[in-house]
């Protein structure tokens, strides 16, 4: 049965995306009997990713990829800036055009280097020998660019005709958090504006308050469907803030988040780096060009104890991502807010917890962390009303 047939879409315009219950949804997930993955380059994250089950694993290498993000869900990798996310993106992509599927770009940021992609197109040609060109495969490549967040709503959520096109494997929005900043004020200067504008109706504040919470839900609900009605993998890219409130230390995390977005995600990998404290220069330069890809959700579950296999050092080349055999980092990544109790008076924070990608000068306030919200990944935002 296909999957148009499970989802009640067989008489339905093809380029319209339609709405249908999450258990609907779920039958449809778990109708195929062949999941399909796309690679990321790194045959180790692919691994952690999606183990290959002992059925898998007896097939040949040749007739079915082993690992990889997984077609029909949304996966998101956040991490902070440099880190490596729009090159991993790019392997990826280079990986479903190989496999001759289409793919779907959106760019919100900066623009695609497609120079770049074409050498990680012909490093993979000559290490599959194929025939085929790197300009040949750029054909099945679709490109949009959405400046500003409005755009980026108007495709995803009413999309034109024929979007995305048919045989679309891998969509990819980088990033999907780029615009939300300048559209929505922090909650202490909306707060001051409402002041300033004397309204007081109750529930014309909540709305307002509440306002960038339903957008990203409504966002994260329809990239779901997306993946689910297309049998597509979803790959979001999604930067980072720094939040203080509820953690021993300032922590980067997920700058859209909250329970509707959480529930949508089914794969999670952060990007970071580790520079080891040590006084060798040669050792020093080389942890500056390494890099690390953790999983932190698999399966659409959280992973709460971390494992080796889950932690993949890896490196960046301009034709290639390429892993390597370095031992795992000391230090810890926190996946869920840890509760601490301080002092009335509060505690000098030293040095090195202080963030450094971003001024942590209510850094909170400025993306939305406020009060009460030290469990937002999980639980969803406070009512601030």
């Amino acid at each position: 049965m296909s999957t148009q047939d499970i989802l009640g879409l067989s008489g339905q315009d093809p380029g319209r995306v339609i709405s249908f219950p999450a258990s609907q949804y779920l039958h449809a997930s778990t109708a195929s009997p062949v999941r399909g993955v796309i690679s990321t380059g790194l045959p180790r994250l692919d691994q952690a990713i999606s183990p290959a089950s002992s059925d898998e694993t007896s097939q040949s290498s040749s007739d079915a990829t082993l690992g990889g993000i997984p077609c029909g869900h949304v996966t998101e990798v956040f991490g902070p800036p440099g880190v490596g996310k729009t090159a991993l993106a790019m392997s990826i992509t280079a990986n479903a055009l190989c496999d001759g599927s289409k793919v779907v770009w959106i760019d919100t940021t900066s623009p695609l280097p497609k120079l770049r992609l074409k050498s990680m197109l012909m490093q993979n040609l000559d290490t599959a020998k194929l025939s085929d060109t790197p300009e040949q495969l750029m054909d099945n490549l679709i490109y949009f660019r959405a400046q500003s967040l409005p755009h980026l709503l108007a495709l995803l959520l009413h999309p034109p005709q024929g979007f995305p096109p048919k045989n679309t494997k891998l969509l990819v929005v980088d990033s999907v958090s780029g615009p939300f900043p300048s559209y929505f004020l922090s909650p202490s200067e909306l707060k001051s504006r409402l002041a300033q504008a004397k309204i007081t109706d109750k529930s014309q504040i909540h709305w307002l308050m509440n306002r960038r919470w339903n957008v990203t839900s409504e966002l994260a609900n329809q990239l779901m469907k997306l993946a689910a009605s297309g049998r597509m993998a979803v790959l979001l890219i999604n930067q980072t803030h720094t939040k203080i409130k509820g953690l021993p230390r300032a922590t980067l995390s997920p700058l859209l988040a909250g329970g509707a977005w959480e529930n949508s995600v089914y794969t999670r990998i952060v990007l970071y780096r580790d520079l080891p404290a040590v006084d060798d220069e040669e050792l020093e330069t080389a942890s500056r060009s390494l890099r690390y890809a953790e999983v932190l959700k698999m399966d659409g579950k959280a992973l709460t104890v971390r494992s080796d296999e889950n932690i993949v050092p890896f490196t960046i080349d301009s034709d290639s991502l390429r892993g390597t055999d370095t031992t795992q980092p000391s230090r810890t990544v926190p996946q869920q807010p840890v509760e601490e109790t301080f002092p009335a008076g509060g505690r000098k924070r030293k040095v090195d917890e202080i963030a450094d990608s971003q001024d942590e000068g209510d850094s909170d306030e400025d993306f939305g962390w406020v009060d009460g919200d030290d469990a937002g990944l999980v639980e969803g935002p406070a009512d601030d009303s």
